[in-house]
Protein backbone atom coordinates (compact mmCIF):
# COMPACT_ATOMS: atom_id res chain seq x y z
CA UNK A 1 0.00 0.00 0.00
CA UNK A 2 2.94 2.37 0.65
CA UNK A 3 4.03 2.20 -2.98
CA UNK A 4 0.44 2.72 -4.12
CA UNK A 5 0.12 5.88 -2.04
CA UNK A 6 3.44 7.14 -3.34
CA UNK A 7 2.21 6.61 -6.90
CA UNK A 8 -1.06 8.38 -6.08
CA UNK A 9 0.78 11.29 -4.49
CA UNK A 10 3.18 11.62 -7.43
CA UNK A 11 0.25 11.51 -9.86
CA UNK A 12 -1.58 14.19 -7.87
CA UNK A 13 1.53 16.38 -7.93
CA UNK A 14 1.88 16.00 -11.70
CA UNK A 15 -1.82 16.76 -12.28
CA UNK A 16 -1.64 19.74 -9.95
CA UNK A 17 1.38 21.20 -11.75
CA UNK A 18 -0.29 20.63 -15.12
CA UNK A 19 -3.43 22.41 -13.91
CA UNK A 20 -1.42 25.34 -12.56
CA UNK A 21 0.56 25.61 -15.82
CA UNK A 22 -2.64 25.50 -17.90
CA UNK A 23 -4.28 27.98 -15.53
CA UNK A 24 -1.40 30.47 -15.93
CA UNK A 25 -1.27 30.03 -19.70
CA UNK A 26 -5.02 30.56 -20.08
CA UNK A 27 -5.01 33.69 -17.90
CA UNK A 28 -2.11 35.27 -19.77
CA UNK A 29 -3.50 34.37 -23.15
CA UNK A 30 -6.53 36.02 -24.66
CA UNK A 31 -9.44 33.63 -24.60
CA UNK A 32 -11.87 34.30 -27.41
CA UNK A 33 -14.60 32.24 -25.73
CA UNK A 34 -14.97 34.66 -22.85
CA UNK A 35 -14.78 38.03 -24.55
CA UNK A 36 -18.55 38.36 -24.14
CA UNK A 37 -19.56 40.19 -20.96
CA UNK A 38 -21.46 37.89 -18.59
CA UNK A 39 -23.12 38.71 -15.25
CA UNK A 40 -20.79 38.41 -12.26
CA UNK A 41 -17.55 38.66 -14.27
CA UNK A 42 -16.44 41.80 -12.45
CA UNK A 43 -15.23 39.95 -9.34
CA UNK A 44 -11.69 38.62 -8.99
CA UNK A 45 -12.73 34.96 -8.81
CA UNK A 46 -14.59 35.10 -12.13
CA UNK A 47 -11.75 36.92 -13.89
CA UNK A 48 -9.24 34.24 -12.86
CA UNK A 49 -11.30 31.04 -13.09
CA UNK A 50 -13.86 31.71 -15.85
CA UNK A 51 -11.21 31.53 -18.63
CA UNK A 52 -10.25 28.01 -17.54
CA UNK A 53 -13.95 27.10 -17.27
CA UNK A 54 -14.48 28.44 -20.78
CA UNK A 55 -11.76 26.11 -22.14
CA UNK A 56 -13.34 23.09 -20.40
CA UNK A 57 -16.78 24.08 -21.66
CA UNK A 58 -15.64 24.55 -25.28
CA UNK A 59 -13.79 21.22 -25.23
CA UNK A 60 -16.77 19.27 -23.86
CA UNK A 61 -19.17 21.10 -26.15
CA UNK A 62 -17.14 20.20 -29.24
CA UNK A 63 -16.23 16.64 -28.22
CA UNK A 64 -19.30 15.51 -26.26
CA UNK A 65 -21.88 17.98 -27.62
CA UNK A 66 -22.51 19.29 -24.11
CA UNK A 67 -25.77 21.21 -23.86
CA UNK A 68 -28.30 22.50 -21.32
CA UNK A 69 -32.00 21.67 -21.35
CA UNK A 70 -34.45 24.40 -22.24
CA UNK A 71 -36.07 24.62 -18.78
CA UNK A 72 -32.78 25.50 -17.08
CA UNK A 73 -31.97 28.02 -19.81
CA UNK A 74 -35.31 29.75 -19.30
CA UNK A 75 -34.78 29.83 -15.54
CA UNK A 76 -31.32 31.36 -15.96
CA UNK A 77 -32.74 33.99 -18.33
CA UNK A 78 -35.33 34.84 -15.69
CA UNK A 79 -32.63 35.34 -13.06
CA UNK A 80 -30.25 37.21 -15.35
CA UNK A 81 -32.44 39.45 -17.45
CA UNK A 82 -31.33 40.08 -21.01
CA UNK A 83 -29.27 36.93 -21.62
CA UNK A 84 -29.84 34.93 -24.78
CA UNK A 85 -29.90 31.12 -24.86
CA UNK A 86 -26.21 30.77 -25.74
CA UNK A 87 -24.91 33.06 -23.02
CA UNK A 88 -27.33 31.58 -20.46
CA UNK A 89 -25.82 28.12 -21.11
CA UNK A 90 -22.30 29.57 -20.96
CA UNK A 91 -22.95 31.28 -17.64
CA UNK A 92 -24.36 28.08 -16.10
CA UNK A 93 -21.44 25.89 -17.19
CA UNK A 94 -18.80 28.54 -16.41
CA UNK A 95 -20.03 28.69 -12.82
CA UNK A 96 -20.35 24.89 -12.57
CA UNK A 97 -16.88 24.16 -13.97
CA UNK A 98 -15.31 26.97 -11.90
CA UNK A 99 -16.48 25.33 -8.68
CA UNK A 100 -15.34 21.89 -9.90
CA UNK A 101 -11.88 23.26 -10.80
CA UNK A 102 -11.49 24.84 -7.36
CA UNK A 103 -12.60 21.60 -5.64
CA UNK A 104 -10.13 19.52 -7.72
CA UNK A 105 -7.23 21.88 -6.95
CA UNK A 106 -8.08 21.97 -3.23
CA UNK A 107 -8.36 18.15 -3.15
CA UNK A 108 -4.95 17.76 -4.81
CA UNK A 109 -3.39 20.28 -2.41
CA UNK A 110 -4.92 18.49 0.58
CA UNK A 111 -3.62 15.12 -0.64
CA UNK A 112 -0.10 16.49 -1.03
CA UNK A 113 -0.29 18.23 2.34
CA UNK A 114 -1.36 14.99 4.04
CA UNK A 115 1.46 13.14 2.29
CA UNK A 116 4.06 15.66 3.44
CA UNK A 117 2.84 15.94 7.04
CA UNK A 118 2.02 12.25 7.61
CA UNK A 119 5.45 10.90 6.84
CA UNK A 120 6.67 8.81 9.78
CA UNK A 121 10.22 8.08 10.82
CA UNK A 122 11.04 4.41 10.88
CA UNK A 123 11.51 3.60 14.57
CA UNK A 124 12.73 0.04 13.94
CA UNK A 125 16.48 -0.55 14.08
CA UNK A 126 17.76 -3.73 12.40
CA UNK A 127 14.20 -5.03 12.28
CA UNK A 128 13.95 -5.99 15.97
CA UNK A 129 15.03 -2.99 18.03
CA UNK A 130 13.19 0.17 19.08
CA UNK A 131 15.08 3.07 20.62
CA UNK A 132 13.82 4.08 24.05
CA UNK A 133 13.36 7.60 25.34
CA UNK A 134 15.88 8.96 27.85
CA UNK A 135 15.21 8.36 31.56
CA UNK A 136 13.95 11.90 32.07
CA UNK A 137 11.49 11.37 29.25
CA UNK A 138 8.18 9.53 29.20
CA UNK A 139 6.68 6.34 27.90
CA UNK A 140 5.94 6.29 24.20
CA UNK A 141 3.62 4.26 21.99
CA UNK A 142 4.16 2.66 18.60
CA UNK A 143 1.81 1.00 16.15
CA UNK A 144 3.39 -2.11 14.67
CA UNK A 145 2.08 -4.70 12.25
CA UNK A 146 3.25 -8.01 13.75
CA UNK A 147 3.30 -11.00 11.39
CA UNK A 148 3.50 -14.49 12.88
CA UNK A 149 3.02 -17.64 10.77
CA UNK A 150 1.49 -15.64 7.92
CA UNK A 151 -1.04 -13.92 10.21
CA UNK A 152 -0.67 -10.18 10.55
CA UNK A 153 -2.04 -8.21 13.48
CA UNK A 154 -1.83 -4.54 14.33
CA UNK A 155 -0.58 -4.03 17.89
CA UNK A 156 -0.17 -0.90 19.94
CA UNK A 157 3.06 -1.28 21.91
CA UNK A 158 3.86 0.66 25.04
CA UNK A 159 7.54 1.52 24.85
CA UNK A 160 8.65 2.41 28.39
CA UNK A 161 11.37 4.96 28.91
CA UNK A 162 14.81 3.65 29.78
CA UNK A 163 14.92 2.65 33.44
CA UNK A 164 17.30 4.18 35.89
CA UNK A 165 20.04 1.99 37.27
CA UNK A 166 20.14 1.06 40.94
CA UNK A 167 21.17 4.58 41.93
CA UNK A 168 18.46 6.18 39.78
CA UNK A 169 15.60 3.92 40.66
CA UNK A 170 12.49 5.76 41.83
CA UNK A 171 9.83 4.56 44.22
CA UNK A 172 6.42 3.82 42.70
CA UNK A 173 3.17 5.12 44.12
CA UNK A 174 0.75 2.74 45.80
CA UNK A 175 -2.80 2.93 47.10
CA UNK A 176 -5.03 2.35 50.18
CA UNK A 177 -6.12 -1.12 51.29
CA UNK A 178 -9.86 -0.61 51.24
CA UNK A 179 -9.91 0.84 47.75
CA UNK A 180 -7.68 -1.98 46.52
CA UNK A 181 -9.85 -4.67 48.13
CA UNK A 182 -12.91 -3.31 46.31
CA UNK A 183 -11.33 -2.88 42.89
CA UNK A 184 -8.53 -5.41 42.35
CA UNK A 185 -10.88 -8.13 41.00
CA UNK A 186 -11.85 -5.99 38.02
CA UNK A 187 -14.74 -7.59 36.12
CA UNK A 188 -14.55 -10.79 38.16
CA UNK A 189 -17.53 -11.24 40.48
CA UNK A 190 -15.85 -13.32 43.17
CA UNK A 191 -12.30 -14.22 44.28
CA UNK A 192 -13.36 -17.90 44.16
CA UNK A 193 -13.95 -17.64 40.37
CA UNK A 194 -11.34 -15.54 38.59
CA UNK A 195 -11.35 -15.98 34.83
CA UNK A 196 -10.70 -12.41 33.67
CA UNK A 197 -7.75 -10.07 33.96
CA UNK A 198 -7.31 -8.39 37.31
CA UNK A 199 -7.45 -4.67 37.87
CA UNK A 200 -4.08 -4.15 39.52
CA UNK A 201 -4.46 -0.44 39.96
CA UNK A 202 -1.35 1.70 39.77
CA UNK A 203 -2.56 4.71 41.79
CA UNK A 204 -5.08 5.69 44.43
CA UNK A 205 -7.43 8.56 43.56
CA UNK A 206 -7.13 11.63 45.80
CA UNK A 207 -4.40 10.03 47.92
CA UNK A 208 -0.63 10.36 48.46
CA UNK A 209 -0.36 6.62 49.16
CA UNK A 210 1.37 4.63 46.44
CA UNK A 211 0.87 0.99 45.52
CA UNK A 212 2.98 -1.76 43.99
CA UNK A 213 2.38 -5.45 43.46
CA UNK A 214 4.29 -8.64 44.13
CA UNK A 215 2.98 -11.36 41.85
CA UNK A 216 5.08 -14.43 42.60
CA UNK A 217 2.48 -16.77 41.17
CA UNK A 218 4.49 -18.91 38.81
CA UNK A 219 3.78 -16.66 35.81
CA UNK A 220 0.01 -17.10 36.22
CA UNK A 221 -0.58 -13.44 37.07
CA UNK A 222 1.51 -10.73 35.43
CA UNK A 223 2.41 -7.49 37.13
CA UNK A 224 -0.16 -5.65 34.99
CA UNK A 225 -2.96 -7.96 36.14
CA UNK A 226 -3.24 -10.03 32.97
CA UNK A 227 -3.73 -13.77 33.51
CA UNK A 228 -1.61 -16.43 31.83
CA UNK A 229 -4.12 -19.26 32.00
CA UNK A 230 -2.67 -21.30 29.16
CA UNK A 231 -0.66 -23.35 31.69
CA UNK A 232 -3.52 -23.70 34.18
CA UNK A 233 -5.18 -27.10 33.80
CA UNK A 234 -7.31 -27.02 36.97
CA UNK A 235 -8.46 -24.34 39.44
CA UNK A 236 -5.47 -23.03 41.35
CA UNK A 237 -5.30 -20.75 44.38
CA UNK A 238 -2.73 -18.00 43.98
CA UNK A 239 -1.68 -15.11 46.17
CA UNK A 240 -0.50 -11.66 45.27
CA UNK A 241 0.71 -8.98 47.65
CA UNK A 242 -0.26 -5.33 47.51
CA UNK A 243 2.54 -3.21 48.96
CA UNK A 244 1.42 0.19 50.28
CA UNK A 245 4.07 2.78 51.05
CA UNK A 246 4.23 6.35 52.19
CA UNK A 247 7.68 7.78 52.71
CA UNK A 248 9.40 5.32 55.13
CA UNK A 249 6.16 3.59 56.19
CA UNK A 250 5.27 0.34 54.44
CA UNK A 251 2.40 -2.12 54.84
CA UNK A 252 1.44 -5.22 52.92
CA UNK A 253 -1.89 -6.89 52.22
CA UNK A 254 -2.03 -10.46 50.83
CA UNK A 255 -4.90 -11.23 48.44
CA UNK A 256 -5.90 -14.80 47.59
CA UNK A 257 -8.13 -15.88 44.72
CA UNK A 258 -8.79 -18.93 42.56
CA UNK A 259 -7.80 -18.81 38.87
CA UNK A 260 -9.91 -21.00 36.57
CA UNK A 261 -8.38 -22.84 33.58
CA UNK A 262 -9.14 -22.05 29.95
CA UNK A 263 -8.73 -23.87 26.66
CA UNK A 264 -6.81 -21.83 24.08
CA UNK A 265 -6.18 -22.38 20.39
CA UNK A 266 -2.68 -22.63 18.94
CA UNK A 267 -2.87 -19.09 17.62
CA UNK A 268 -3.81 -17.75 21.04
CA UNK A 269 -0.95 -19.67 22.64
CA UNK A 270 1.52 -18.21 20.13
CA UNK A 271 0.33 -14.67 20.78
CA UNK A 272 0.54 -15.30 24.53
CA UNK A 273 4.11 -16.48 24.05
CA UNK A 274 4.88 -13.32 22.08
CA UNK A 275 3.50 -11.12 24.86
CA UNK A 276 5.48 -13.06 27.43
CA UNK A 277 8.72 -12.76 25.47
CA UNK A 278 8.13 -9.06 24.85
CA UNK A 279 7.74 -8.47 28.58
CA UNK A 280 10.91 -10.46 29.33
CA UNK A 281 12.96 -8.60 26.72
CA UNK A 282 11.58 -5.28 27.94
CA UNK A 283 12.67 -6.05 31.49
CA UNK A 284 16.09 -7.41 30.48
CA UNK A 285 16.92 -4.41 28.31
CA UNK A 286 15.47 -1.86 30.75
CA UNK A 287 18.70 0.14 31.11
CA UNK A 288 19.79 -0.25 27.46
CA UNK A 289 19.32 2.30 24.71
CA UNK A 290 17.24 0.01 22.47
CA UNK A 291 14.27 -2.22 23.21
CA UNK A 292 14.54 -5.59 21.46
CA UNK A 293 11.42 -7.16 19.97
CA UNK A 294 10.91 -10.95 19.91
CA UNK A 295 12.26 -12.58 16.75
CA UNK A 296 10.19 -15.74 17.23
CA UNK A 297 7.23 -16.91 19.28
CA UNK A 298 6.13 -20.48 19.80
CA UNK A 299 8.55 -21.70 17.13
CA UNK A 300 7.23 -19.24 14.51
CA UNK A 301 9.31 -16.45 12.96
CA UNK A 302 8.05 -12.92 13.71
CA UNK A 303 8.44 -9.90 11.42
CA UNK A 304 7.56 -6.25 12.04
CA UNK A 305 6.74 -3.12 10.11
CA UNK A 306 5.60 0.33 11.19
CA UNK A 307 1.84 0.79 10.93
CA UNK A 308 0.98 3.53 8.44
CA UNK A 309 -2.27 5.42 8.51
CA UNK A 310 -3.03 7.26 5.30
CA UNK A 311 -5.90 9.64 4.69
CA UNK A 312 -5.35 10.08 0.96
CA UNK A 313 -8.15 7.75 -0.15
CA UNK A 314 -10.80 9.38 2.10
CA UNK A 315 -9.78 12.79 0.72
CA UNK A 316 -10.07 11.52 -2.87
CA UNK A 317 -13.49 10.01 -2.14
CA UNK A 318 -14.62 13.23 -0.45
CA UNK A 319 -13.48 15.27 -3.44
CA UNK A 320 -15.37 12.98 -5.85
CA UNK A 321 -18.52 13.21 -3.70
CA UNK A 322 -18.32 17.02 -3.66
CA UNK A 323 -17.84 17.15 -7.44
CA UNK A 324 -20.86 14.87 -7.95
CA UNK A 325 -22.97 17.04 -5.61
CA UNK A 326 -21.97 20.35 -7.24
CA UNK A 327 -24.46 20.10 -10.19
CA UNK A 328 -27.23 19.06 -7.79
CA UNK A 329 -26.52 22.00 -5.47
CA UNK A 330 -26.24 24.37 -8.44
CA UNK A 331 -29.63 23.31 -9.81
CA UNK A 332 -31.16 23.52 -6.34
CA UNK A 333 -29.90 27.09 -5.90
CA UNK A 334 -31.20 27.99 -9.35
CA UNK A 335 -34.67 26.68 -8.45
CA UNK A 336 -34.54 28.58 -5.16
CA UNK A 337 -33.67 31.78 -7.03
CA UNK A 338 -36.62 31.22 -9.35
CA UNK A 339 -38.95 30.92 -6.35
CA UNK A 340 -37.53 34.09 -4.83
CA UNK A 341 -37.97 35.86 -8.17
CA UNK A 342 -41.64 34.87 -8.39
CA UNK A 343 -42.25 35.98 -4.81
CA UNK A 344 -40.53 39.31 -5.47
CA UNK A 345 -42.58 39.86 -8.63
CA UNK A 346 -45.81 39.22 -6.69
CA UNK A 347 -44.78 41.65 -3.95
CA UNK A 348 -43.79 44.39 -6.44
CA UNK A 349 -46.93 44.10 -8.58
CA UNK A 350 -49.27 46.31 -6.48
CA UNK A 351 -46.75 49.16 -6.31
CA UNK A 352 -46.03 48.80 -10.02
CA UNK A 353 -49.71 49.11 -10.98
CA UNK A 354 -50.37 52.02 -8.61
CA UNK A 355 -47.40 53.99 -9.90
CA UNK A 356 -48.32 53.27 -13.51
CA UNK A 357 -51.89 54.49 -12.95
CA UNK A 358 -50.55 57.60 -11.20
CA UNK A 359 -48.36 58.48 -14.20
CA UNK A 360 -51.23 57.87 -16.64
CA UNK A 361 -53.42 60.18 -14.56
CA UNK A 362 -50.62 62.78 -14.75
CA UNK A 363 -51.00 62.86 -18.55
CA UNK A 364 -48.33 60.45 -19.77
CA UNK A 365 -49.13 57.79 -22.32
CA UNK A 366 -48.26 54.12 -21.73
CA UNK A 367 -44.86 54.36 -23.36
CA UNK A 368 -44.01 57.56 -21.51
CA UNK A 369 -45.07 56.09 -18.17
CA UNK A 370 -43.02 52.98 -18.89
CA UNK A 371 -39.91 55.00 -19.77
CA UNK A 372 -40.36 57.19 -16.68
CA UNK A 373 -40.53 54.21 -14.29
CA UNK A 374 -37.55 52.50 -15.96
CA UNK A 375 -35.42 55.66 -15.82
CA UNK A 376 -36.24 56.24 -12.14
CA UNK A 377 -35.21 52.67 -11.35
CA UNK A 378 -31.97 53.09 -13.29
CA UNK A 379 -31.22 56.20 -11.26
CA UNK A 380 -31.75 54.34 -7.98
CA UNK A 381 -29.27 51.69 -9.17
CA UNK A 382 -26.65 54.37 -9.78
CA UNK A 383 -27.27 55.63 -6.24
CA UNK A 384 -26.55 52.16 -4.83
CA UNK A 385 -30.06 50.74 -4.80
CA UNK A 386 -30.89 47.04 -4.90
CA UNK A 387 -31.77 45.27 -8.14
CA UNK A 388 -35.40 44.23 -8.60
CA UNK A 389 -36.47 41.62 -11.14
CA UNK A 390 -39.59 43.57 -12.23
CA UNK A 391 -37.75 46.75 -13.09
CA UNK A 392 -34.90 44.85 -14.75
CA UNK A 393 -37.55 43.43 -17.08
CA UNK A 394 -38.93 46.95 -17.63
CA UNK A 395 -35.43 48.20 -18.54
CA UNK A 396 -35.06 45.34 -21.02
CA UNK A 397 -38.46 46.17 -22.54
CA UNK A 398 -37.42 49.81 -22.86
CA UNK A 399 -34.19 48.80 -24.65
CA UNK A 400 -36.25 46.64 -27.03
CA UNK A 401 -38.50 49.59 -27.91
CA UNK A 402 -35.53 51.93 -28.29
CA UNK A 403 -33.88 49.47 -30.65
CA UNK A 404 -36.92 49.55 -32.95
CA UNK A 405 -39.13 46.72 -31.67
CA UNK A 406 -42.86 47.21 -31.99
CA UNK A 407 -44.31 48.58 -28.75
CA UNK A 408 -47.08 45.97 -28.57
CA UNK A 409 -44.56 43.18 -29.20
CA UNK A 410 -42.30 44.52 -26.44
CA UNK A 411 -45.20 44.55 -23.93
CA UNK A 412 -46.17 41.04 -24.94
CA UNK A 413 -42.63 39.74 -24.45
CA UNK A 414 -42.52 41.46 -21.05
CA UNK A 415 -45.58 39.51 -19.89
CA UNK A 416 -44.16 36.23 -21.16
CA UNK A 417 -40.77 36.74 -19.49
CA UNK A 418 -42.29 37.40 -16.10
CA UNK A 419 -44.20 34.12 -16.32
CA UNK A 420 -46.97 35.28 -13.95
CA UNK A 421 -50.61 35.54 -14.99
CA UNK A 422 -51.14 39.03 -13.50
CA UNK A 423 -48.30 40.52 -15.56
CA UNK A 424 -49.54 38.77 -18.69
CA UNK A 425 -52.97 40.28 -18.04
CA UNK A 426 -51.46 43.74 -17.57
CA UNK A 427 -49.39 43.49 -20.77
CA UNK A 428 -52.54 42.35 -22.63
CA UNK A 429 -54.33 45.50 -21.46
CA UNK A 430 -51.52 47.64 -22.82
CA UNK A 431 -51.52 45.78 -26.16
CA UNK A 432 -55.30 46.15 -26.46
CA UNK A 433 -54.92 49.86 -25.71
CA UNK A 434 -52.53 50.22 -28.64
CA UNK A 435 -54.86 48.35 -30.98
CA UNK A 436 -58.24 49.80 -29.95
CA UNK A 437 -57.25 53.21 -28.59
CA UNK A 438 -57.00 54.63 -25.09
CA UNK A 439 -60.72 54.87 -24.40
CA UNK A 440 -61.50 53.10 -21.15
CA UNK A 441 -57.86 52.16 -20.39
CA UNK A 442 -57.61 54.49 -17.41
CA UNK A 443 -60.82 53.15 -15.93
CA UNK A 444 -59.66 49.55 -16.38
CA UNK A 445 -56.31 50.35 -14.77
CA UNK A 446 -58.04 52.03 -11.83
CA UNK A 447 -60.13 48.88 -11.30
CA UNK A 448 -56.88 46.88 -11.43
CA UNK A 449 -55.37 49.24 -8.85
CA UNK A 450 -58.30 48.59 -6.52
CA UNK A 451 -57.83 44.84 -6.93
CA UNK A 452 -54.12 45.03 -6.17
CA UNK A 453 -54.89 46.63 -2.82
CA UNK A 454 -56.51 43.37 -1.82
CA UNK A 455 -53.47 41.52 -3.15
CA UNK A 456 -51.16 43.81 -1.14
CA UNK A 457 -53.02 42.85 2.04
CA UNK A 458 -52.85 39.18 1.08
CA UNK A 459 -49.11 39.43 0.47
CA UNK A 460 -48.64 41.11 3.84
CA UNK A 461 -50.60 38.32 5.51
CA UNK A 462 -48.51 35.61 3.81
CA UNK A 463 -45.24 37.32 4.75
CA UNK A 464 -46.46 37.66 8.32
CA UNK A 465 -47.27 33.95 8.50
CA UNK A 466 -43.83 33.07 7.10
CA UNK A 467 -42.15 35.31 9.67
CA UNK A 468 -44.21 33.70 12.44
CA UNK A 469 -43.17 30.24 11.27
CA UNK A 470 -39.49 31.24 11.31
CA UNK A 471 -39.86 32.59 14.86
CA UNK A 472 -41.59 29.43 16.09
CA UNK A 473 -38.39 27.45 16.73
CA UNK A 474 -36.62 30.25 18.70
CA UNK A 475 -39.79 30.66 20.77
CA UNK A 476 -39.86 26.92 21.56
CA UNK A 477 -36.18 27.02 22.56
CA UNK A 478 -36.74 30.03 24.81
CA UNK A 479 -39.78 28.39 26.41
CA UNK A 480 -37.77 25.21 27.04
CA UNK A 481 -35.03 27.24 28.71
CA UNK A 482 -37.60 28.98 30.93
CA UNK A 483 -39.09 25.62 31.98
CA UNK A 484 -35.62 24.25 32.79
CA UNK A 485 -34.81 27.28 34.91
CA UNK A 486 -38.14 27.01 36.79
CA UNK A 487 -37.75 23.26 37.42
CA UNK A 488 -34.13 23.69 38.52
CA UNK A 489 -35.11 26.45 40.95
CA UNK A 490 -37.95 24.30 42.33
CA UNK A 491 -35.60 21.36 43.03
CA UNK A 492 -33.07 23.68 44.64
CA UNK A 493 -35.68 24.88 47.12
CA UNK A 494 -36.83 21.37 48.08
Amino acid sequence: MTYLFKIITLSCLIIFLMLIAAFIQINFKKNKSITIKLPGMDNVFAKRVYPASACVYNFLKNKLHLSLNSNKIENIKKIYTGLDNTNAARLYFYKLFSIIIVVVICTLLLIMLITVTSGKKNILEKGYFIKRDKPEGSNTEANLDVCIDGEEQEIMLDIPARKYNDNELEIKFNEAMEYTRKNYLGKNTSPEKVDRDLNLISYIPDSAISISWECDTGNIVNNDGTLERSQVTEPVVVQIIAVFSYYEIEKTMPLEFTVLPVNKSRKEIIWDKWNEMFSELSDLSGSKEFLQLPAEAGGEKVSYKVTEKNYIMPVIILGIIIIVLIPVITDSRLNENIKQREQELRIDYPGFVEKFVLLINAGLNCKGAWYRMADEYKKTLLDGGKKRYLYEEMLLTKRHMESGMNEAKAYELFGRRTGLLKYMKFSTLLVQNLKKGSDGLLKILEYEAVDVLKERRENARILGEQAGTKLLMPMVIMMTEVFIIIIYAAFQNM
